[in-house]
């Protein structure tokens, strides 16, 4: 246990570009912080910021080279908070083995990375068998929300939350009704978890948004600006309202200059199609919200879509040989738009569909979570730390889904499309995306996420399914039965009837 001489309240572990922002949020929001980073080059730009900032005080930072004079910073009279700001995987396991022996009893760690929820339970349990508390925190809004308020989703015990409490409200970005955008989310690594889906429904946002502009700009070829003031018009009123990527594509169309480039049409256009992301494995969130997706058996098509276009845009070098081999159409560029409001109209309703679905899927998953691991998690309270601070933030969307959600976390129902209101809110769109999915692929456009959305929206809407037959083939090579639709069987359980389609091969 290491000597406690210094003033510090909170510790910041990593000052990377989320550490570095939390360390500049946490002083000006009153603590006294000490910081840690092995690459000490990190703290140039933070001192830099605390020397000219009128609202740092320099008095507030200690930033120190060594994990022992990190850890004897802190007030004597006060347990220890430690905040993570680390890489997922075996850093932050390294970084628990090393601080572990030189912490008191007492002492808590929020782990605020991006972080597999099953790797915050072990080290969860590697904390507790010392008395130290740890929290697993998701926290969202990018490296600026790092620096003026994210929003955080802590999952651990209670009493690790209550003592994180006092710090998580004035550090959290405040909704519109000054409400802190972080709630207690359950135990283990369900706060974690909640921010893994977060993450998921983002690539399904992103996904929809991304081609929406394409076909707009490459199909139809409409300006950079003409389609920013389409999307600042579809983020002041209607069903896309204050929906944070919207807003935040406003301002990337309308740059025509940044880190040397200038394109008087946008900067957009010279940006190579390439999302790393995922595929480099800095972050791992967008693969671990696809294999939650199917290890609990939540169909979740727009989300995964997105992330399998991710896999397809990042060896970009690659794609480009494979293009020349498949010899497939390309888009089609600048057709006449033929009733051009109508159109936008049409295409603004395929990203709304596309878009809530993505929020029911992404909720779907965290429910059945909930429901198969045993814990309580409400759905209102997800919502609820969206509303400021995340990349997700969509307040229309919200407002909407806010009864579907209540009433899901009374009944702990696991399945949004059983609310009339959203069902009857999607079946309505279907149409226009329909509409759009064919028109893009018609002129051979790429539309992922919008045409996954349709597909699930269809089959959700279908009475009949083409899988009585995959059914009877399965029953006809493996013996998994079947059920007869003259009878009232139950949802997702083994039929009880089995014919052999095929006399069975005999040795001769």
């Amino acid at each position: 246990m290491a000597r406690r001489t210094g003033k510090a309240t909170v510790g910041v572990f990593g000052a990377g570009s989320m550490g570095g922002g939390m360390l500049r949020l946490f002083s000006e929001k009153g603590d006294h912080v000490v910081g840690y980073d092995p690459d000490q080059s990190l703290f140039d730009p933070i001192k830099q910021d605390f020397e000219r900032s009128k609202s740092l005080d320099p008095a507030r930072l200690k930033l120190v080279d060594s994990v022992d004079a990190f850890v004897g910073a802190f007030d004597p009279d006060h347990s220890r908070v430690i905040v993570f700001s680390l890489p997922h995987g075996s850093t932050g396991d390294a970084v628990v083995e090393s601080l572990l022996p030189k912490l008191d009893e007492g002492d808590l760690i929020i782990d605020a990375g991006n972080e597999h929820h099953r790797t915050i339970e072990a080290r969860q349990a590697r904390c507790a068998a010392k008395g130290v508390h740890m929290l697993g925190c998701g926290v969202s809004g990018g490296y600026q929300a790092a620096r003026f308020g994210p929003s955080m989703s802590p999952g651990g015990t209670r009493e690790a939350y209550e003592l994180a409490k006092p710090f998580l409200e004035k550090w959290a970005a405040k909704d519109a009704q000054g409400n802190a955008c972080e709630r207690y989310i359950g135990p283990g690594g369900a706060g974690s978890f909640v921010k893994t889906v977060h993450n998921g429904i983002e690539q399904g946002l992103l996904s929809a948004i991304c081609e929406v502009h394409s076909l707009l700009r490459r199909t139809y070829g409409l300006s950079n600006r003409r389609i920013s003031d389409i999307f600042e018009a579809w983020n002041r009123d209607g069903p896309l309202r204050s929906n944070f990527l919207l807003g935040l594509g406003v301002d990337v169309l309308r740059f025509t200059e940044g880190d040397g480039i200038r394109n008087s049409d946008g900067i957009v256009d010279d940006v190579k199609d390439k999302v790393v992301q995922d595929t480099d494995d800095t972050e791992g969130t967008g693969v671990w919200t696809a294999e939650a997706l199917a290890h609990y058996h939540v169909s979740g098509d727009t989300i995964a879509a997105a992330h399998f276009l991710r896999l397809i845009s990042a060896p970009e070098g690659e794609r480009q040989r494979i293009v020349k081999m498949l010899g497939v159409p390309q888009p089609a560029e600048k057709v006449a738009l033929e009733g051009e409001e109508e159109t936008i109209q049409r295409i603004g309703d395929a990203l709304y569909a596309a878009m809530l679905a993505s929020f029911v899927q992404g909720l779907n998953l965290i429910a059945r979570y909930a429901k198969r691991e045993n814990v309580r998690i409400n759905l209102v309270d997800c919502l609820a730390i969206w509303r400021a601070g995340c990349i997700i933030q969509s307040d229309a969307i919200a407002d909407f889904l806010l009864p579907a959600c209540e009433a899901a976390d009374k009944d702990r129902s696991d399945q949004l499309l059983l609310d009339e209101r959203v069902a009857s809110e999607l079946g309505r769109r279907c149409a226009a995306l329909k509409a759009v999915v064919l028109h893009a692929t018609e002129n051979d456009a790429v539309v992922s996420s919008l045409s996954a959305s349709l597909s699930w929206l269809k089959a959700w809407g279908n009475e009949r399914l083409p899988t009585s037959f995959q059914e009877s083939e399965m029953d006809a090579f493996g013996h998994h039965n079947y059920d007869l639709r003259s009878e009232d069987a139950p949802d997702a359980v083994k039929g009880s009837h089995h014919t052999e389609f095929r006399p069975p091969a005999r040795d001769e």
